[in-house]
């Protein structure tokens, strides 16, 4: 992968309404994500990223949203269908999302600008964790390098946030946003219909 193509790829505003689930118990923080910074993912070391940053993983339908956190599995696309994960309750929520600097990680043309594929992006990141002298296959370990990804496009001024595909389905994208970078005038809001309350996250004082 070419994480200096990283500066040179295409941005753009991106405005709409994305979905995220979350657990009921978590209804109050439903749009934190200082949990991110210690909690390995995708495109994201975790506690052992240098230098440590959250992220906010939406999706752009609430069936895809769904599919991400495991709360189906299956695919639609595949005789036997959709099951539901019945182990654990999730709550799918609408975030409106105005954004100004985003790259989008799904076109073919980005990704020839950081020598990655598709396939790439949606492979095996968890096993870089997961890979020790006590498992029959013991490497590759470390940083997976969609984490490594995620660690470049942080770095990179101005940039918000970045479009790419979905893991679980993926002809459906994510949308990853960057809390610590939103631009004044960008935002990230869930408005509570049942409460009228509003949860938002804004970019941070100057």
């Amino acid at each position: 992968m070419n994480l200096l193509g990283c500066l040179a790829l295409s941005r753009s505003p991106e405005t709409g309404t994305w979905y995220r689930a979350i657990q009921p118990q978590f209804w109050q923080t439903s749009l934190t994500t200082t949990q991110t910074k210690v909690l390995p993912s995708r495109f994201n070391e975790g506690n052992v990223a240098r230098p440590q940053f959250e992220v906010l993983y939406l999706a752009e339908t609430q069936m895809v949203v769904m599919f991400e956190v495991q709360a189906l599995f299956g695919s639609p696309t595949q005789p036997g269908g959709v099951i539901a994960n019945p182990r654990r309750s999730w709550t799918v929520i609408n975030v409106q999302v105005q954004l100004q600097d985003v790259a989008d990680l799904t076109q073919v043309s980005q990704q020839t600008l950081l020598a990655t594929t598709a396939q790439e992006l949606t492979g095996d990141w968890y096993g870089y964790q997961q890979r020790s002298a006590l498992t029959s296959v013991t490497h590759p370990v470390g940083t997976a390098p969609t984490q490594a990804l995620g660690a470049a496009l942080f770095a990179v001024s101005g940039l918000e946030g970045f479009l790419t595909l979905s893991a679980r389905l993926p002809y459906h994208k994510n949308l990853l946003v960057f809390p610590q970078k939103l631009r004044p005038g960008s935002s990230i809001v869930f408005h509570d219909p049942a409460t009228g309350q509003q949860y938002m996250i804004a970019p941070p004082p100057p």
